[in-house]
């Protein structure tokens, strides 16, 4: 005799027109015991939970002096479930006056990007099932990223044994002073202005200076990809959605990897409800339907501008950095980059034929 398996069953009240967009909790009476779930905007919310993997060799998560942060990449993958949508108001604010969104400055004469001034929206639900509107406003200046790399290198030291010691890696890259005091040293010497009378000396004849320059030419070339990248992986970073920075990595069978958890909401939001939440939101429109919380970012870290840069010139299929490629003379063997690009470019020669 089959023993009958026990019915779920639910009782679900109608709703009224005049509460769809009123999100409210919805008891469904199991035999078992009485489950919680959410009705919003006349749909039940369903719970998802994932287990995403990030692998180092895909680009998506990377190291940063000892830990292990997220990429751009890997926030898209985890955005897979989290699902928060990113959309892009139409003005932004410069200068205290709105103008069209993003704005960039160019050089009158070269025409490269000198500064982007981009505002972007993540419109996503949190684990508990609010939506909740991240607001945020990148300034991405050019010149200030061409200074701080020419101070990375003047910084830099030599290491031995694994310990750094006090002699400089590039002691004769760059130097501070004034713009009428040109250095003694032998090279060849341009001034640049960091606060007025003080500024930076750079030697252009060093290989250092060099490598500033090429990332110099990189951020006017692709400035504009490099701020939507940035701003977007702040929003996905801070959602409550994500809501994760570094990772705990472990070594599997296709290398360094790590497991993010992801809690989203399964939904059928419409573009026609995401723009409405972003004109309210861009309007400064308070809600009960959704909490905004918005960020004028002013400064990026170093370290997350150089992946950002390195994340995008290989997107478009350029070469990369020499430091990014290591450094012949000094290492036993190329860096773990070097042999991802041969693979990238040996699988886009397969696919070729």
């Amino acid at each position: 005799m089959n023993e009958q398996k026990p019915k779920a069953t639910a009782a679900i009240s109608p709703v009224k027109t005049s509460e769809v967009n009123a999100p409210k909790m919805l008891a469904l009476a199991i035999d078992f015991g009485v489950v919680y779930t959410k009705v919003q905007d006349g749909q039940i919310m369903a719970p998802i939970r994932a287990d995403m993997t990030l692998q180092e060799r895909l680009g998506q998560i990377y190291k940063q002096k000892d830990k292990y942060l997220v990429t751009a990449t890997g926030y898209r993958h985890l955005n897979k479930v989290a699902s928060i949508s990113i959309v892009t108001p139409q003005s932004v604010i410069v200068d205290g006056h709105p103008v069209p969104n993003p704005h960039i400055e160019r050089n009158s004469r070269t025409r490269a990007i000198e500064s982007v001034n981009i505002r972007k929206m993540g419109i996503g639900y949190s684990p508990a099932g609010n939506v909740v509107v991240l607001d945020k406003t990148l300034f991405y200046n050019v010149y200030t990223y061409f200074i701080q790399s020419i101070q990375a290198k003047m910084k830099r030291v030599v290491w031995i044994s694994g310990k750094p010691t006090d002699k400089k890696e590039f002691p004769n890259c760059a130097v501070y002073g004034t713009a009428d005091e040109k250095p003694k040293a032998a090279g060849r010497w341009a001034f640049f202005l960091t606060e007025e009378p003080l500024g930076i000396w750079i030697n252009y004849e060093d290989q250092a200076i060099n490598d500033c320059l090429e990332e110099h030419t990189q951020r006017q070339r692709f400035g504009d990809r490099m701020a939507t990248t940035i701003v977007e992986r702040n929003i996905l970073k801070d959602h409550p959605a994500i809501a994760v920075s570094q990772v705990f990595e472990k070594t599997g069978n296709a290398g360094i990897q790590a497991t993010v958890t992801i809690h989203g909401w399964r939904n059928d939001n419409s573009p026609r409800n995401i723009s409405e939440i972003m004109r309210r939101a861009e309007d400064g429109k308070e809600s009960a339907d959704f909490e905004v919380q918005a960020e004028i970012i002013t400064e990026v870290d170093t370290e997350e501008e150089k992946a950002t840069r390195k994340e995008v010139v290989e997107a478009e299929g350029e070469a990369i950095g020499p430091e990014d490629m290591g450094n012949p003379a000094k290492d036993k063997e190329p860096p773990q980059e070097f042999f991802d690009r041969q693979a990238r470019e040996l699988a886009k020669e397969k696919r070729g034929k």
